[in-house]
């Protein structure tokens, strides 16, 4: 089988591609994976072939662009929801790489342009997610921004929040088919296989979605068997106790984050810290000796296992390595689909409830680290992790595009 995978994106959209591509390798498979330039240095770490995508995630979070007023504002706005370009560019790429493969699987933000190619090419169409966005009545669509919302709604509002993510994308991906000579096309995402790349222990797979059309396989994870830590950061963590992390990925072009972590700090003073931020965040505030500020690339799962909580924004992959290294969250979920991870964490007992990242309180924090510290959750925690611990999502998602084929 010859696959191409395809993703645009944060480390935390690339880091699951990358998983599946050196499994499907490992198989027996030829992999083409295609992808941010942000994970260009990842993917030839692991010797895959890797495509760079036109246009970079960090340009969408700069000040006024649309994943900036998406992330400020918490949820999807007018002013928001402005797609991205480079659409010709991609789609010719995707489909000039793909072109022999059996599979091509788009995950979120690349699907429509992935997807899109696969029929082009004549390959089998599958998505990739790693949230539950598919409409259903057992939860609120994880893309909505909202925690939760009455049953009656959520399958309704899962279809609308569909529908809406296909009219914004289609206008300019359609022209950018007319100007390949291609015919415009319907949402080529509807009645595609997902599979779904998230633990089953967090959130069981619905029973609205067909096993057909849907299969939960697990995380997919990218064990970081051979990565060294710098010698401060491995001084710093063996010089005392475990210390908190603190870290808020992609949502550093938050523009309150400087004032989000001022209040943390504040409040973890008389604990060590480590703290993932850049310096333009930090501003001119001076890090006092509790806190080391990570710099580079640190594989969650190496270094989550060495810390008493995690303070991060949960994301699905940060909110995955926590659950995995069976360490307990505090939960600051500031877009998308944070607050859906945010409740699912603290509903199953390993998390402390979600701290508000536009009003957070030095109280707040206490009370948070406290209940997150407590035996009840730390043992929640142990037991969840050994419960992931039994998922192989890799293997599933492989045996699963086997099956497909």
């Amino acid at each position: 089988m010859k696959a191409t995978l395809v993703s645009y994106g944060s480390m935390g959209d690339i880091l699951p591609m990358v998983a599946l591509a050196v499994g499907l390798r490992a198989a027996g498979h030829q992999v083409v994976t295609v992808g941010d330039e942000a994970g260009a240095e990842l993917a030839a770490r692991y010797g895959l072939e890797f495509h760079t995508l036109a246009g970079r995630l960090q340009e969408l979070v700069e000040p006024g662009r649309p994943l900036a007023l998406l992330i400020d504002a918490g949820h999807f706005t007018l002013k928001s929801l402005s797609y991205d370009a480079h659409d010709r560019d991609r789609l010719s790429l995707i489909q000039e790489v793909a072109q022999g493969s059996d599979v091509v699987l788009g995950m979120p933000v690349a699907h429509y342009h992935a997807l899109a190619a696969a029929r082009e090419v004549g390959a089998r169409p599958v998505l990739g997610v790693l949230q539950p966005l598919a409409p259903t009545s057992a939860m609120t669509p994880a893309g909505a921004g909202m925690p939760s919302m009455p049953r009656v709604l959520r399958r309704p509002i899962g279809e609308i929040v569909q529908w809406g993510g296909w009219m914004n994308a289609r206008r300019s991906l359609n022209s950018a088919r007319r100007e390949l000579g291609q015919a415009p096309i319907a949402d080529p995402t509807r009645d595609a296989f997902s599979l779904c790349a998230w633990s089953p222990t967090l959130v069981p797979q619905p029973d609205d979605w067909p096993t057909h059309q849907f299969a939960v396989t697990g995380h997919w994870h990218l064990p970081a068997k051979t990565w060294v830590p710098d010698p401060d950061l491995a001084a710093f963590l063996a010089a005392g106790e475990p210390p908190v992390y603190v870290g808020f990925g992609t949502m550093q072009g938050f523009s309150a984050m400087p004032r989000l972590l001022d209040g943390i700090l504040t409040g973890l003073a008389s604990r060590r810290v480590i703290l993932a931020a850049g310096p333009n965040v930090l501003r001119d505030r001076q890090l006092s000796r509790n806190v080391h500020r990570m710099t580079g690339f640190v594989p969650h799962d190496w270094l989550f296992s060495r810390c008493s909580v995690i303070v991060h924004h949960c994301g699905a992959g940060t909110g995955h390595e926590a659950a995995a290294a069976g360490v307990p969250s505090v939960p600051v979920p500031i877009s998308m689909d944070q607050p859906f991870w945010a409740r699912r964490l603290h509903d199953l007992g390993i998390a402390s409830a979600p701290i508000n990242p536009r009003r957070p309180s030095i109280e707040a924090i206490h009370q948070a680290i406290t209940k997150a510290e407590s035996d009840p959750l730390r043992l929640r925690a142990v037991q969840v992790a050994q419960r992931i611990a039994q998922e192989n999502g890799v293997s599933a998602a492989i045996t699963r595009l086997e099956q497909l084929l």
